[in-house]
């Protein structure tokens, strides 16, 4: 049903909707928000992005401190009660420390949200190497990509049928993360059947210069795709071939035994 539509329909609540859009406004570069701020990046009249904030208040999922609204850790029993249905909670990550020391990178797990992939677990306990510093940033449950540009974004997109993920890539603003970065949405498309393919996806310096990315596709038991279980390395320590022939293996090793306790 289109936005438009559903947005008609006698079965929309739209007060719903718009508490939900006040939660969304926050964000890295959003901690703490005014009733202004609010009413500004949700385009609601501030009399009604304010009622929004106090009843967020009460029910304890923000907090105000000099007119200044801020989430509260309590908007995480939202979160987590995705990542508990599909089974995407603690019991993951002693697979995740098994595969970090193994491959003696960092590790992920992130799932597609719109045209955005979201990291939901993260694994670093090889304990670093010499040349993680090269890299500029750290993944952290929470952090959203673009999945036009990303490993794990090509290969939840792999896992759509064709016209879904093609429309994704249609409403998503193709801009160049680095020189690399492929925006022509024919080769796009191209990679994502490419991921589907081969049953990975790799990513070399589109998002993060020096950087190389693998992922591979979680599933449930069901067969029902789920996440993608990804990891990157400095440029200087592994290649394409190398990261296909000896890393590939071990996360769709990992990714088998992630299936089995996926609901």
């Amino acid at each position: 049903m289109a936005e438009a539509d559903q947005k008609k329909s006698y079965r929309f609540v739209s007060g719903f909707a718009r508490g939900l859009s006040v939660i969304e406004a926050f964000g890295p570069t959003a901690r703490q928000l005014t009733v202004a701020d609010v009413a500004v990046r949700t385009g609601l009249d501030r009399a009604v992005a304010r009622r929004l904030l106090l009843t967020l208040q009460e029910l304890g999922f923000v907090t105000v401190d000099r007119r200044k609204y801020e989430l509260t850790p309590r908007i995480l029993h939202l979160g987590y009660s995705y990542l508990a249905t599909v089974g995407l909670d603690g019991a993951t990550q002693p697979f995740l420390d098994r595969l970090s020391r193994e491959i003696g990178d960092t590790v992920s797990l992130s799932v597609l949200s719109g045209d955005r992939v979201v990291f939901i677990a993260r694994s670093d306990a090889f304990a670093g190497h010499a040349e993680a510093g090269r890299i500029s940033y750290t993944i952290t449950p929470g952090m959203t990509v673009a999945a036009y540009a990303s490993a794990s974004g090509r290969m939840l997109l792999s896992a759509l049928p064709p016209a879904d993920a093609q429309a994704i890539l249609a409403r998503s603003d193709l801009t160049r993360l680095t020189p690399h970065t492929e925006t022509d949405p024919a080769r796009l498309a191209a990679l994502i059947a490419e991921a589907r393919a081969q049953g990975y996806a790799l990513n070399e310096q589109e998002t993060e210069l020096d950087l190389l990315g693998a992922s591979v596709l979680v599933r449930s038991r069901s067969g029902r795709p789920v996440a993608a279980l990804n990891t990157s390395s400095y440029l200087g320590r592994i290649d394409r071939q190398r990261m296909v022939a000896d890393v590939i293996p071990k996360l769709q090793a990992c990714a088998e035994q992630l299936t089995g306790i996926l609901l």
